[in-house]
């Protein structure tokens, strides 16, 4: 497994792009930015999306995936979901990206590919790349919602667009994790899970969207409100 496990060179893919990451928020469908996103060289998408898309959402969020970041845990509780080559071959989807490239990260993919021998499109971010990510983190690993955000953010894009990310001040969108859209259930489940701080996950956007020297960035209105209100 692992002298077949491929690495996903970010700027092979992103740089000199226009890229669009949408997230799994309900700011997502605050406008219909569907054939906009649609209009970008890559769409990312993160675990759930592929399962919790429809046609009718395509006007909100557009209908296309080019890469899906996953956290390769497919329980349906918290995880990314199942993986599903079928779906993701009707969806148009070409890399399916691990993050987390750590012990458990190497884990989790270990389990999922002794079941999913033939697979070719699974990836994992480059090794000293998830180190410079993870450095603030301290024992915690970031969601993989900000993986993917930073991970656009330091690919030399051309030009991003970022919706469905609030950094959990606001609800799931829904059908995605309905079982955890009430804030306070949410709350109370990242405080037992223990791994994920989203608070200081808002501080590092922060910083890496100060840091950005070329390329612009847009992204949707309620991202920029709590920017500027926070």
């Amino acid at each position: 497994m692992f002298f077949s496990t491929k690495i996903f060179r970010q700027e092979d893919v992103f740089k000199g792009k226009r890229v669009a990451v949408i997230g799994a928020a309900d700011s997502a469908f605050e406008k219909e930015n569907g054939d906009y996103i649609d209009s970008f060289d890559v769409i990312v998408r993160v675990n759930k999306a592929p399962h919790s898309w429809s046609p009718e959402k395509a006007k909100f969020i557009g209908s296309r995936t080019d890469v899906l970041f996953h956290s390769f845990y497919e329980n349906t509780d918290s995880g990314g979901g199942p993986i599903d080559f079928q779906l993701y071959k009707q969806q148009g989807i070409q890399f399916i990206v691990n993050p987390n490239h750590n012990i458990k990260g190497l884990w989790t993919h270990f389990n999922y590919f002794k079941r999913n021998l033939n697979n070719k499109i699974t990836y994992f971010l480059p090794r000293g790349f998830y180190d410079k990510m993870t450095v603030d983190f301290g024992k915690i690993i970031p969601t993989v919602g900000y993986s993917a955000l930073y991970t656009v953010l330091n690919s030399k894009c051309k030009e991003v667009f970022i919706t469905g990310f609030t950094f959990f001040k606001t609800p799931y969108a829904n059908d995605y994790r309905d079982h955890l859209k009430d804030m306070k259930a949410n709350e109370n489940h990242l405080r037992k899970q223990g791994i994920h701080d989203p608070d200081l996950e808002f501080i590092l956007f922060k910083k890496e969207l100060n840091k950005r020297e070329n390329g612009h960035i847009n992204m949707d209105a309620r991202l920029l409100g709590i920017l500027k209100t926070e």
